[in-house]
């Protein structure tokens, strides 16, 4: 068996409709420099470079550029997958996997988390990349603190999931957040 090469899969899709009017089509949230002087984008570049050997950005043609500027920041080569037409996360999951080596482990996450407590963040990763190297497929969540319909939710029992629920509508989610078992889905998957 050949040794796995984490490979960090950044996905820049996205118009901007969400911070509006700040953010917009040409401008997405991920692109703005809100922390610091650095994008959320960049920070998820920076969060976890120490943990991939090669990287991979998938994104519309409306972001490459941008993309490709705060990429010149590191000193790390990268593919950049450009979809003509924007589709969904699963399209550019497909995308970022055909163009990867079978037995790369792939770091799958959304360019624009804000994610604090980096040594939490860290310890997890591990933990996850331990995971996905015995062919683990991993998801992470956050626990709710509230009812969220915006998101879905990751139903588990110690480090197995036992489903995915849907953006509940809030009747439904204001159950959750006393039970003990869920997070909210976060979109960061190794596999």
């Amino acid at each position: 068996m050949a040794i796995s090469t984490i490979t960090h899969v950044v996905l820049t899709g996205g118009i901007g409709s969400r911070l509006w009017p700040l953010s917009r089509k040409s401008l997405p949230k991920q692109y703005l420099e809100l922390f610091d002087g650095q994008s959320l984008f960049e920070k998820t570049v920076a969060r976890n470079e120490n943990f991939s050997s090669k990287m991979i950005v998938v994104g519309n043609i409306d972001n490459y550029k941008m993309s490709n500027t705060i990429m010149s920041k590191f000193n790390k080569p990268f593919t950049h997958i450009v979809e003509a037409v924007p589709r969904n996360t699963a399209a550019a999951i497909a995308f970022a996997a055909f163009a990867s080596e079978p037995e790369d482990i792939l770091l799958i996450t959304p360019s624009d988390h804000v994610i604090e407590g980096s040594d939490l963040y860290d310890t997890a990763l591990q933990q996850a990349i331990a995971l996905a190297s015995k062919d683990y497929l991993v998801t992470f969540g956050i626990k709710p603190t509230k009812p969220e319909t915006g998101y879905g939710y990751i139903e588990f029992e110690y480090e197995n999931v036992i489903a995915f629920h849907e953006k509940p509508n809030l009747e439904t989610a204001t159950t959750y957040p006393g039970k003990r078992k869920l997070f909210l889905e976060q979109r960061t998957f190794l596999f």
